[in-house]
C-alpha cells in the first residue's frame, strides 16, 4: 500500500509539473521579430549643360522629369543613398557643366520627389567652384532636408552621420580619391573627405562610438571607363573593411564594375566597385547605364548581430531623346532581360533595352551571381 501511495504521488506531482510548465509557456511572450530594412543605392548623379536646358522652366527649373520613371524602385526602400557630382554654388557663378559643375538647387527637389535620402558629395568635382561652393552645396543640401557625408564647412560637420531606421543604427562615411588636381583650400582639410586609410580607420571608430552598428563608406575612386576595378580600388577596399566598414558604395568611372562578397576576420562584407553613372549627358560606351544595388538588412532581436541577408540589383539606362528642339532625358528601369512596355519611352527600343540589360547584368555578377531586384507584391 506504501509503495502504491508514492507511485501515485510521484504521478501526480509529473502531472502538475508538466500543466505548470504548459502554463507557463503560454503566458511568456513569443520572442521578438528580427529588425529589417533595405537601403537603396546609386552612382553618379550629373549634371551637364543640355541636362539643365531640358529641365529649363518659364520660372526656373524642374528636373522631376528625369526620375519620373524609377520613382518608384527609389522610393519605396526605407532609404535611397545618391552620389551627387556637382556643386551647388548658387547663382553667384554661371551655372556650367564639364569641366567644372555648378549646376541649379532644383535638381535637388528631384532627387527628394524620386525617394533619396542621403546624399554623398566627396567626388573628384567637389571642390569645381571653390570654399564658397562646398559650403553653398553643405548648406543647401541640409535646408533641402536631405542627410548628406562627404564635404563640410567645418571640422565638427565633416564627420560621418548616424540614422537609426526600424531600430538599426547605420553609419555613412564618404571619401573621393582626388579633386581633379584643384587643391582644397591650404589648412582646411575638412572641406572635402580625401581617401586616407588612416582617417577612415579612426572616422569608423569614431562612428561606431557615437552608435554606428552597420557602416558604409562610399568611395570616389578607379580609373574612368574601366569596367573593371584597378590595384589601388582593390587594395583600398580590404584596408576600409578590415576597418570596420560593412559596405563600400564605389563609384566614379562612370560605367559599372562588379559586386564582390568578400570575409573579413570571419564576416562577410560586401564590394560594390561602381555603380557607374545614374544620369548624366555622357555618351561614351556604357556610360549611359546605371544600376539600382538593393540591400536587405537583418539585426537579430535577441544576439543583436546584423547581417546583409540579400543583395540585388535593378539595371537602368539613361533613354535621351528630342522633344521641341532640345534634348530630354529619363531614366528607364530594366526589371526583365525581355523588353518591357516602350510607351512611355520615346525613341527607345527593344534591341537597346536588351543590351542595356545583359551588359549590366555581364558585369555586376562577374565574380558571383546576384539576383535582379523584384518588387515585393
Amino acid at each position: 500500500m506504501l509503495v502504491l501511495f508514492l507511485l501515485l504521488s510521484a504521478c501526480q506531482l509529473v502531472q502538475i509539473d508538466q500543466a505548470d510548465e504548459q502554463k507557463q509557456k503560454k503566458s511568456s511572450p513569443p520572442p521578438p521579430p528580427p529588425s529589417k530594412l533595405t537601403i537603396a543605392a546609386i552612382g553618379d548623379v550629373m549634371m551637364h549643360e543640355p541636362q539643365m536646358k531640358s529641365g529649363k522652366t518659364k520660372n526656373g527649373y524642374d528636373f522631376r522629369k528625369f526620375f519620373k520613371n524609377v520613382q518608384p524602385y527609389l522610393s519605396s526602400p526605407d532609404l535611397t543613398v545618391a552620389n551627387l557630382e556637382t556643386t551647388l554654388a548658387g547663382t553667384s557663378k554661371p551655372y556650367s557643366g564639364f569641366p567644372r559643375f555648378n549646376s541649379p538647387d532644383q535638381i535637388l527637389d528631384a532627387l527628394k520627389y524620386a525617394g533619396v535620402d542621403v546624399i554623398t558629395t566627396a567626388n573628384n568635382h567637389s571642390n569645381d567652384t571653390g570654399e564658397k561652393g562646398i559650403i553653398r552645396t553643405f548648406t543647401t543640401i541640409k535646408k533641402k532636408g536631405f542627410m548628406m557625408t562627404g564635404t563640410a564647412p567645418t571640422p565638427e560637420q565633416r564627420k560621418g552621420i548616424v540614422i537609426e531606421k526600424n531600430g538599426i543604427k547605420l553609419g555613412f562615411l564618404s571619401y573621393t580619391e582626388h579633386t581633379n588636381g584643384l587643391p582644397v583650400a591650404k589648412g582646411k582639410p575638412y572641406l572635402v573627405n580625401l581617401i586616407n586609410p588612416a582617417k577612415i580607420t579612426k572616422d569608423i571608430k569614431e562612428l561606431k562610438q557615437q552608435g554606428a552598428e552597420y557602416v558604409l563608406v562610399s568611395l570616389h575612386w578607379g580609373t574612368e571607363y574601366q569596367r573593371t576595378p584597378n590595384p589601388f580600388q582593390k587594395k583600398t577596399a580590404t584596408q576600409v573593411l578590415q576597418a570596420g566598414a560593412d559596405v563600400i558604395l564605389g563609384h566614379h568611372p562612370h560605367v559599372q564594375q562588379q559586386i564582390e562578397k568578400v570575409n573579413i576576420n570571419g564576416q562577410e562584407k560586401l564590394i560594390i566597385y561602381s555603380m557607374g553613372n545614374f544620369i548624366s549627358n555622357q555618351s561614351d560606351p556604357y556610360t549611359d547605364q546605371g544600376v539600382i544595388v538593393y540591400l536587405d538588412i537583418m539585426k537579430d532581436a535577441k544576439t543583436k548581430k546584423i547581417k546583409l541577408t540579400k543583395t540585388s540589383f535593378l539595371p537602368t539606362v539613361v533613354n535621351k531623346y528630342k522633344k521641341s528642339g532640345k534634348s530630354e532625358y529619363q531614366v528607364v528601369p530594366l526589371p526583365t532581360k525581355k523588353a518591357g512596355n516602350l510607351k512611355a519611352y520615346p525613341g527607345f527600343t527593344k534591341k537597346r533595352w536588351e543590351k542595356s540589360w545583359n551588359d549590366i547584368n555581364s558585369i555586376i555578377t562577374k565574380t558571383e551571381s546576384f539576383p535582379v531586384f523584384a518588387p515585393k507584391p
